[in-house]
């Protein structure tokens, strides 16, 4: 992820008691002098004396305190944010994570949970809609968690969508220029994002390598050098039983170093890799690597924005990574992939063009990403095709192409439109009777609305 980084506005709570207490300078009363006798003539007083009304103090004024002024670059104690995301999606033989729907389209579906692969649907979405709290942000210590609502396994689920919890991490910065994070945050491995509307598919699955880990990350900026290290969970166990992701007992272990030229270029490469395990404290048990290295880079000319990276490894799926390669007891699978974004935004209308791949060089190696059904036999009906999320996402080449507008008519809010088409090659099984590449496409319009 994908983090929705530059929203647009900004709805600000802040709690804070600022006051300023004005001493209370009292003027001594003073005796009054003893009586004289009056001079002949009254002395006059110098040119540039101003003689005081009676009953006034002839001192000046005490200074007044000083005022406590906000900075602009102060921020509040509390700040919502999120992002409201109503849209319309049109399209057909699409799939979100594996799953044949149109909640965050990643792949064209594998034809097989399909009865007409080729049919044109219609879904109504509030999915991907988004909200979060941070707190402290300016300080020492800052808290921020972030929910989305959206459910993969749901295709169009109006009140039945369910909540994700995205990011929950806490920041400590010591001293300037030293940042400690712990806390399920973006990945120290893929800073980057790409420019779309589909902000939690972006191209996950074809050439975007990066989500949230549970990570305990430093950050250290040094002048334009930013260098950061990272222990990290292996992977995400929704079981309610320890398995191969807690006894694997490696963290993953992420470096990264990049140079930022102002706000003009951020220039980068970072690497990510730990030990697996496989049938952990069965027999069978067996161990293997998995790893990777990333490049990225993001410039800024005037009202145009570049972003690229580039990756390669091998059983980076098994690490939570949403790429191709997922590696099992007896194989390693090696893959690459990459992406390349260019957003041109200009008063109140912006366009974006996104491409995207990945694949595996040696799809022997993988696994499918299903379970075979059975033919009917005597006494037994057929059997159909189930997804087997265990064995990684099946699939062996995966391209996504992806164009936007966006008019923004008010602060905050955007009417968006964005065509995709996705070429993917799915892992079949030799007697499946269907084609292993996919043409997969799709239009998303609605609306955008961020606070």
């Amino acid at each position: 992820m994908s983090t929705w980084k530059t929203p647009s506005a900004t709805l600000v709570v802040s709690l804070s008691l600022a006051g300023v207490a004005a001493p209370a300078t009292a003027l001594a009363q003073t005796a009054a002098p003893p009586p004289q006798e009056a001079p002949a003539e009254p002395t006059p007083a110098p040119a540039s004396a101003t003689v005081a009304p009676p009953g006034v103090d002839p001192r000046p004024a005490p200074p007044a305190p000083p005022v406590e002024e906000k900075k602009p670059d102060d921020k509040p104690l509390v700040r919502f944010y999120g992002i409201v995301k109503p849209t319309i999606v049109v399209g057909n033989g699409l799939e979100s994570f594996g799953n044949p729907n149109y909640v965050a389209p990643t792949a064209a579906a594998n034809p097989l949970f399909l009865t007409d692969p080729d049919a044109v649907g219609l879904s109504f979405q509030a999915q991907q809609t988004r909200v979060g709290v941070a707190v402290g942000e300016g300080t020492p210590v800052k808290a921020q968690i972030e929910v989305d609502f959206v459910d993969f396994a749901k295709s169009s689920p109006a009140q039945g969508t369910g909540i994700r919890v995205r990011q929950a991490f806490l920041d400590w910065t010591p001293s300037e220029g030293h940042k400690l994070t712990l806390g399920q945050v973006w990945d120290l491995f893929s800073p980057l994002n790409t420019h779309t509307y589909n902000i939690v598919g972006t191209l996950f699955q074809s050439g975007n390598s990066g989500f949230m880990r549970h990570q305990l990350m430093y950050v250290a900026s040094l002048g334009s050098l930013e260098v950061g290290a990272a222990l990290g969970l292996v992977g995400q166990n929704v079981t309610a039983i320890l398995n191969n992701v807690e006894y694997s007992r490696t963290p993953t272990v992420a470096l990264r170093a990049s140079y930022r030229a102002e706000k003009a270029a951020w220039v980068g490469a970072s690497l990510i890799g730990t030990r697996l395990k496989f049938d952990a404290n069965l027999p069978t048990e067996e161990g293997r690597m998995a790893f990777g290295g990333n490049l990225f880079a993001e410039v800024t000319s005037g009202p145009l924005n570049l972003r690229a990276e580039a990756y390669g490894g091998q059983n980076l799926a098994n690490l939570g990574l949403l790429t191709l390669a997922q590696g099992y007891r007896t194989n390693d699978v090696a893959e690459v992939g990459g992406w390349v974004s260019g957003k041109l935004s200009f008063d109140k209308h912006a366009v974006h063009l996104v491409a995207g791949a990945a694949m595996v060089p040696s799809a022997d190696d993988m696994l499918l990403g299903y379970t075979p059904g059975t033919p009917a036999t005597d006494g037994a009906p057929a059997t159909a095709p189930t997804r087997a999320g265990g064995n990684g996402p099946g699939i062996e080449r995966n391209v996504t192409l992806r164009a936007g507008y966006a008019y923004a008519p008010m602060k905050g809010l955007s009417i968006v439109l964005e065509p995709l088409l996705m070429l993917t090659r799915h892992k079949l099984d030799p007697a499946a009777q269907q084609d292993a590449d996919r043409v997969g496409w799709g239009v998303e319009a609605g609306g955008l609305y961020q606070f």
